[in-house]
């Protein structure tokens, strides 16, 4: 067999290594670019758990966080669905055991509440008939540490109008309404909290992001 007639047997053996090289090539790059996707998903998982990270309430990720439209304390809020796995909780925790709760950003525990230092207001015109709940929203004094300004959701059950008629709109101490609770029960009745929404402080979530990042 002459060269010239090896030439082409030569080329077509280096053009299927070329491209099988091509193909390891992109296949390692697709591998890199999943391993970087899953690490950033990581590191933006929002999740509400008990003590230690289990359960797990609620879990979303921080890429579906939006800014208030009239918004002028540059806070955001990040919402939160029924969760995705089949460890997740989606009927509430008692509001009494808010000390046991841990805020998770990225795997890292953000905030927990000491519940002697927590108000809750009364949405007055929301009611969920259904499971007799009232709207609030629960917010740590001002020597509450963490970037969670407030945690929007409903606790029951209650009945209509509860709030108004005990706050008149006013703020009230969080261990003052469940002591009031379990006066009016005779502690019989726990009372529920589902959480709907976190809002955070940006300035502080910006710190938070660029140390989980590191």
């Amino acid at each position: 067999m002459s060269g010239s007639d090896l030439a082409p047997l030569v080329a077509a053996v280096l053009q299927d290594r070329t491209v099988a090289g091509m193909i390891q090539e992109n296949n390692e790059l697709k591998n890199e670019i999943d391993v970087l996707q899953s690490r950033e998903k990581e590191r933006l998982l929002v999740q509400i758990t008990g003590t230690n990270g289990t359960p797990i309430h609620y879990e979303t990720s921080f890429k579906n966080a939006k800014r208030y439209d009239d918004d002028v304390d540059d806070d955001i809020y990040l919402q939160f669905d029924k969760g995705s796995g089949d460890d997740i909780t989606t009927d509430g925790f008692p509001l009494s055991s808010l000390n046991e709760i841990e805020i998770r950003l990225g795997g890292v525990v953000v905030q927990r509440f000491n519940i002697e230092d927590l108000n809750i207001q009364f949405d007055d015109e929301s009611y969920d008939e259904k499971n007799r709940m009232e709207y609030i929203h629960i917010a740590p004094r001002p020597n509450g540490s963490g970037p969670i300004e407030c945690v929007h959701g409903r606790i029951g059950p209650l009945p209509l109008g509860w709030g108004q008629r005990h706050t008149g709109g006013d703020d009230m101490v969080l261990t003052n309404f469940l002591e009031l609770v379990a006066d009016e029960n005779n502690d019989l009745t726990r009372q529920t909290l589902i959480i709907e929404e976190l809002t955070f402080r940006e300035k502080d979530v910006t710190g938070i992001m660029s140390f989980i990042k590191k």
